[in-house]
């Protein structure tokens, strides 16, 4: 089996899905600063911005997803193994770069969930 097309399919997908959320965190902490500003404007096109990058995150959320049962079926696993069974199946150089990148997409989740909350709430407060 050719490993390497493994974790280049499946490293590819991490990496963009971070990419995505990063650019979603950006976007929040500038409506935070325009809803505190009270720029109704400025917050309308950000509303228009973080709602494109919700569906392009949730589009790369699912090719991490396909890329990852990918990798699971070449390493002979199940389709639905959590992503720390296939990447205990990878070669032990690479392992860490993978429990990495599933850690950072799993903070980066958690950070952008708590971004939109504190942004939702803050909208209602200040009534925009």
């Amino acid at each position: 089996m050719d490993t390497k097309v493994d974790w280049d399919q499946l490293g590819d997908a991490l990496r963009d899905e971070l990419q995505e959320k990063r650019e979603l965190i950006r976007l929040l902490n500038q409506q935070t600063e325009a809803l505190y500003r009270r720029d109704i404007m400025e917050n309308e096109r950000l509303e228009e911005q973080i709602r494109v990058q919700l569906r392009l995150i949730s589009r790369r959320t699912q090719g991490r997803e396909f890329a990852l049962r990918q990798t699971a079926s070449k390493f002979h696993l199940n389709g639905n193994v959590q992503s720390n069974e296939v990447v205990r199946s990878f070669s032990e150089y690479v392992r860490p770069l993978f429990e990495d990148l599933f850690s950072e997409v799993e903070r980066l989740t958690s950070r952008m969930e708590e971004r939109l909350r504190q942004n939702r709430g803050l909208k209602r407060e200040i009534s925009l």
